[in-house]
């Protein structure tokens, strides 16, 4: 499974890493599980619709 980063996550990643921000780095990670998880559900419908 492959997540799309955009420039601004990155950038926001980086100026986290820099600040040392753990409350800042959890949404962030929030919000990566919710669009992993979002396009896992969205897979396993796609496999469903083609039986």
């Amino acid at each position: 499974m492959v997540i799309q980063i955009t420039p601004e996550e990155l950038q926001k990643m980086k100026q986290i890493l820099l600040d040392e921000d753990p409350g800042e780095a959890l949404n962030l990670i929030k919000i990566f599980h919710k669009r992993l998880t979002e396009q896992m559900n969205k897979g396993m419908k796609s496999h469903l619709e083609k039986r």
